[in-house]
C-alpha cells in the first residue's frame, strides 16, 4: 500500500456549539476552539473534525445549511476560520470540516426559489413529486420520524426530506446542481482546510420509482432504507465528486457510510477509492441498555468483539476505517457499556485501548478523554433536539407511558453527548461565563479538564494512548501492520496482534471487574502501556497472563512466543 500523509492521523471531533464560548453568549464558537488548541496539542491529536459552522437556522444543529459559503455568525467569521487553520497548522494539526450535501436547509435561497416555481431551475435542484391531495407520493418514513414527504402549500406537490422537514433532499440527478456543489467544495479547500467529514453521503442516490412499501409500523410508513441508501448507481456520483474536488487537493475525506459490501470496499476506500476513509459503525448498535441484551452481557461483548475483528480482517490491505467509540449522534460510551457503579479509572481507561490500536484512524470525541457521561433530564421539555422529540412521540405511539418514554430518551438520546465541554469546576464548567445553550452536567465539579491535568488521570492516560499510537518506533505497525485476533475462551477478553516487518505488538483488554487468565501464552519483551501503571511485568503463569480487573495491556512480543 502506498503511504499517504493522512494514514497516521489521530483525530478529535469538535461539536463547536458545546466546545468553548469566547464571547459570553452561551454558545461555543471558532475563537473558543482557537483558545483550546494548546489543550488539544497536549492531548496528542493531529487532526480536528469540526461539526457544521455554516450559516443555518439550526433546526438540526447546523446540519441544515442555508448558505454554504458563509460561517454562521453564532460561530464567528470566515477570518476566524482562517486563523484557526493557521494556528492549528503551527501545532501540526489539520482541520477538516463537515460537508453536508445530501440536503440543504428549507431556508436556502435555492429551495425558496423552488417553492415559487417547482418546475423551474431550482425546483429541479430538489426532489419534488406529485401526491394526491393530502396523500404523499409514497409511504417512506423520514429518518427522524413521520412521513419523508412534505406538502408544498395546498398543491399536489411534495418535497422529499429524509431528515427533518427543514432539510429538503437535493436532486443529485441534476448535473447543474452537482457542478454548483463542486465549486463550493473547491472554494473551501482553496481556503486551506485539510478535507471533509462527509455527512449522509450514502443517501444522495434514490430509487427513482419512489414506490410504496408494506408498512412496518403503526404509522403506516416504511423505513425504506434500501431505496435511498447505497442505491445502485451511486458510484457514478461518488467518482465524479472525487475527480472534480478531492483529487485536486490531496485532501483527507471521511465518509459517513455503513453496510459497504466487502466486494465494494476497494472501490470506496481502496488505493484510488472514492474516500480516504469511512467510519466503522459495527459496534454502535449495541448497548448495555438495549432490551435484548439485558442479562446477556457476556454474549453482547463477544458479539461486538467478533464483529469488530471480522471487519478488521475484511479491511486488511484494502483501506482504512475510522475507529471511534463516541460522537455527537450517540450516547457516551461509559453509559453504553458500563453500569454506573462500574465506572472508575480502570474501566474508563480500558475503553480507548479497545479501538485505538486497531487498523485504521482513531477518533476521540470531545469530553471522551475525561470520561464525560450523559445527563438524564426530568422532563422532555429539557431537551433541544428535534429527533429526540420525534423519538419520544414514537415511544408514546408504541404504547409507552410518558414516564417510560422519558426513561428511554434519557438512556438513548444523542443530545446527552452534546452537553457543554467540562473544562473546570468554575461556574458553567468553564465553558462560558453565562448560562449555556444547554445545561451542563452537574458532575463537572469533579469531572473536568483542569482536575485531570494531573498525572494518573484519565486524560493523562489518553495522552499516553495517543503518544503510543504516534510513537515513531511503533507507528508503522499500528498503521500498516497485519491484524491477527488472539483466541480467548471468553468474549470478555479482547486480544489481538499487530505485526509489521518482524515487529509484533500485542493488545490485551479485560472487559470485566474480575481477574481473568488468557488462553494463549506470551513472552513479553517490553510493556508499552498498562492502565495499572506497574513498572514490573504483569503476573505471568507458565502459559498464560493474569489480567487484573479492567486491565488494558499493550506490549511488544518476541514473535515466537505464541503457543
Amino acid at each position: 500500500m502506498k503511504e499517504k500523509w493522512w494514514h497516521s492521523l489521530v483525530g478529535y471531533q469538535i461539536y463547536p456549539k458545546s466546545f468553548q464560548d469566547s464571547n459570553s453568549d452561551g454558545i461555543g464558537d471558532l475563537p473558543g476552539i482557537i483558545r483550546r488548541l494548546e489543550d488539544l496539542e497536549q492531548l496528542g491529536i493531529n487532526m480536528i473534525w469540526i461539526c457544521p459552522v455554516y450559516q443555518s437556522p439550526m433546526m438540526d444543529h447546523g446540519y441544515d445549511i442555508s448558505d454554504y459559503t458563509k460561517i454562521d455568525p453564532m460561530f464567528g467569521t470566515k477570518e476566524d476560520l482562517k486563523q484557526l487553520i493557521s494556528e492549528a497548522k503551527k501545532r501540526g494539526i489539520t482541520v477538516i470540516m463537515d460537508l453536508v450535501i445530501n440536503h440543504t436547509s428549507s431556508l436556502h435561497p435555492w429551495f425558496q426559489e423552488a417553492l415559487k416555481n417547482p418546475e423551474g431551475k431550482y425546483g429541479k435542484y430538489y426532489i419534488i413529486r406529485k401526491g394526491d391531495g393530502e396523500i404523499p407520493p409514497n409511504n417512506w418514513r423520514s429518518l427522524f420520524g413521520g412521513s419523508a414527504w412534505e406538502r408544498i402549500g395546498d398543491s399536489d406537490n411534495y418535497y422529499l426530506h429524509l431528515f427533518t422537514v427543514g432539510q429538503p433532499d437535493l436532486n443529485w440527478e441534476n448535473e447543474e446542481l452537482r457542478k454548483e456543489l463542486y465549486r463550493m467544495i473547491n472554494d473551501w479547500l482553496e481556503l486551506g482546510i485539510g478535507g471533509f467529514r462527509i455527512d449522509a453521503i450514502a443517501h444522495i442516490k434514490k430509487d427513482l420509482s419512489y414506490r410504496n412499501l408494506p408498512p412496518d409500523g403503526p404509522d403506516g410508513l416504511h423505513a425504506g432504507m434500501q431505496w435511498f441508501r447505497n442505491v445502485e448507481g451511486i458510484e457514478t456520483y461518488l467518482r465524479e465528486l472525487k475527480e472534480n474536488t478531492f483529487d485536486r487537493y490531496d485532501c483527507f475525506t471521511l465518509a459517513e457510510v455503513d453496510d459497504i459490501p466487502e466486494e465494494r470496499l476497494n472501490a470506496y476506500i481502496g488505493e484510488n477509492g472514492y474516500y480516504s476513509s469511512v467510519f466503522d459503525f459495527c459496534h454502535c448498535f449495541h448497548s448495555q441498555l438495549d432490551g435484548k441484551w439485558k442479562g446477556h452481557w457476556k454474549e453482547m461483548l463477544a458479539d461486538i468483539r467478533d464483529r469488530v475483528f471480522e471487519r478488521q480482517k475484511k479491511m486488511e490491505g484494502k483501506g482504512f476505517f475510522c475507529n471511534y467509540q463516541e460522537n455527537h449522534d450517540i450516547i457516551r460510551v461509559p453509559d453504553r457499556f458500563l453500569p454506573k457503579e462500574k465506572q472508575n479509572f480502570h474501566s474508563l481507561s480500558m475503553l480507548p485501548v479497545l479501538y485505538f490500536f486497531l487498523a485504521g484512524i482513531p477518533m476521540i470525541y470531545q469530553g471522551q478523554e475525561i470520561g464525560m457521561t450523559g445527563y438524564p433530564r426530568e422532563k422532555i421539555g429539557d431537551y433541544e433536539d428535534l429527533a429526540t422529540y420525534n423519538n419520544y412521540q414514537e415511544y408514546l405511539l408504541e404504547g409507552m407511558t410518558p414516564e417510560e418514554a422519558l426513561e428511554k430518551i434519557n438512556a438513548t438520546s444523542r443530545e446527552n453527548a452534546r452537553t457543554p465541554m467540562q473544562w473546570s469546576s468554575e461556574a458553567y464548567a468553564g465553558f462560558s461565563d453565562v448560562k449555556p445553550w444547554f445545561d451542563v452536567n452537574p458532575d463537572y465539579v469533579t469531572c473536568n479538564v483542569e482536575e485531570q491535568r494531573r498525572p494518573g488521570s484519565l486524560r493523562d492516560f489518553f495522552r499516553k494512548v495517543t503518544a503510543l499510537r504516534r510513537d515513531s518506533a511503533y507507528e508503522k505497525t499500528w498503521v500498516y501492520g497485519s491484524f491477527l485476533p488472539q483466541e480467548q475462551e471468553t468474549g470478555q477478553i479482547w486480544g489481538f496482534q499487530r505485526s509489521y516487518k518482524g515487529q509484533e505488538l500485542i493488545v490485551l483488554v479485560n472487559f470485566t471487574d474480575q481477574p481473568v487468565r488468557t488462553v494463549q501464552a506470551y513472552l513479553i519483551r517490553k510493556v508499552l502501556l498498562d492502565n495499572y501503571e506497574r513498572t514490573e511485568k504483569p503476573e505471568q503463569g507458565r502459559n498464560t497472563i493474569m489480567l487484573r480487573p479492567w486491565q488494558a495491556l499493550v506490549f511488544e512480543s518476541d514473535g515466537s512466543d505464541l503457543i
